[in-house]
């Protein structure tokens, strides 16, 4: 198996994270760490402290698709395990699931159990956005007509479950089957790019899965929240990857009406906020800057 963690300034999480790989019992196992341009002097500590590790030490701030399609070109392992820096695996993790999956030919894209810092679920998985389900309480809606399997304690709690779309903090993939899907899509630099990928391997007929047998912490923000500016940066990151998904699987019409569903919320959210809010200003005045392609 060969994880691939990618950071960017979250250096005392990417530690225990760290930390917590070193102590499971699976032989042949290959970490891979690419930063994508931290650019702040710890990159060089952090290898002579973990020597184990292969360190890709970007030039450039890629996004999270890009990091993790370079990680996964210099890898080695059959399996690919994408991982988030802020995630702590539990004693033993990685043996187990190894064990089932190998049982499972059918399994494609594997997600496990996810607690915050307070043992509460953070249900990693999610319906596809579609046009007509862009605001979260029409989405709440769909999954009570689907029935109580579509609910989010369903998905986190039964043994094994089938979501549409599985987060990218742990992903478990077999290495043949990432290249068939061609990677991430670099396109999406940060958020949806999981819901595209699993979204790709639903057109395929490939199952999604949450093996909920097995659990880790994963502290969400580790570094999309550090500081204002980044916090900025990563919420306008969440329209525009949020837009490209939309536009990507939409025909033009069906696309216009999600932009109206999706942005008469925030706009109205924005218009209200906006003069005392330092983060909506810093997010609007990005937003109004981006290109969206």
């Amino acid at each position: 198996m060969s994880i691939i963690i990618v950071n960017y300034r979250s250096w005392l999480r990417l530690s225990a994270c760290l930390q917590s790989i070193e102590q499971q019992d699976l032989n042949d196992l290959e970490v891979i760490v690419v930063d994508n341009f931290s650019n702040d002097g710890e990159g060089e500590t952090f290898a002579a402290q973990f020597p184990q590790v292969k360190w890709i030490m970007q030039n450039i701030n890629g996004g999270f698709a890009q990091a993790c399609n370079r990680g996964a070109r210099e890898s080695k392992g059959s399996w690919l395990l994408f991982l988030n820096p802020d995630t702590i695996l539990n004693t033993s993790v990685l043996k187990p699931l190894l064990e089932r999956v190998e049982k499972e030919e059918d399994w494609k894209l594997i997600g496990i159990r996810q607690l915050n810092d307070n043992g509460r679920d953070t249900h990693p998985h999610g319906l596809f956005l579609k046009w007509w389900n862009v605001w979260a309480p029409v989405r709440s809606l769909e999954r009570l007509v689907k029935g109580a399997h579509c609910s989010k304690h369903y998905l986190s709690s039964a043994p094994v479950t089938y979501p549409d779309w599985i987060s990218g903090s742990f992903v478990l993939i077999r290495k043949n089957d990432m290249e068939k899907l061609g990677g991430w899509d670099e396109r999406f630099w940060m958020y949806c790019e999981d819901m595209d990928l699993s979204k790709r391997a639903a057109e395929l007929g490939w199952k999604r899965v949450m093996y909920n047998e097995i659990s880790c912490i994963h502290s969400h923000g580790g570094s999309s929240r550090i500081n204002p500016e980044t916090k900025a940066i990563t919420k306008t990151e969440v329209m525009i990857s949020t837009i490209r998904y939309l536009k990507k699987y939409n025909s033009p019409v069906k696309f216009g009406f999600a932009m109206d569903m999706y942005f008469l919320p925030r706009i109205i959210e924005s218009l209200i906020t906006y003069p005392f809010s330092p983060l909506t200003r810093a997010i609007v005045k990005r937003f109004l800057h981006s290109k969206i392609k």
